[in-house]
């Protein structure tokens, strides 16, 4: 058997087992409630579909009114190839967990984002 033949063979082989489309980072902060358990919130997230990684970034961030802040880092399988769909995908269902009062987008895919020169924030 030719070695192009066998070099092809492999790649076919390996192709079978690799993902479609490359995992997405990006960081996110997120203001919460009070009462928000971030282990738990932590928790909630890494079950969402699509999210395979989720990492607290720093310490949260407690305020005199009880609000709280926390940056993360979040790897998921992005929808589609179009920057803004995916902010909005990861944002609007991280969002919708009970606790979560705004997503603000810091970092996309090793990037810093804006849109009309403002920072994201659903």
């Amino acid at each position: 058997m030719p070695d192009n033949a066998i070099k092809e063979l492999e790649l076919m082989i390996e192709s079978m087992y690799r993902l479609e489309r490359k995992l997405t980072p990006c960081i996110l902060t997120l203001k919460l409630e009070r009462e928000t358990h971030v282990p738990d919130l932590m928790t909630r997230i890494r079950i969402l579909p699509g999210v395979s990684v989720v990492a607290q970034k720093d310490k949260v961030a407690r305020f005199f009114d009880g609000d709280a802040q926390l940056q993360i880092n979040v790897k998921f399988l992005a929808e589609s190839e179009e920057m803004l769909k995916n902010i909005y995908f990861i944002g609007k269902k991280i969002k919708k967990l009970p606790g979560v009062k705004s997503v603000a987008v810091d970092v996309f895919d090793k990037r810093k984002v804006t849109f009309k020169g403002r920072k994201i924030v659903l």
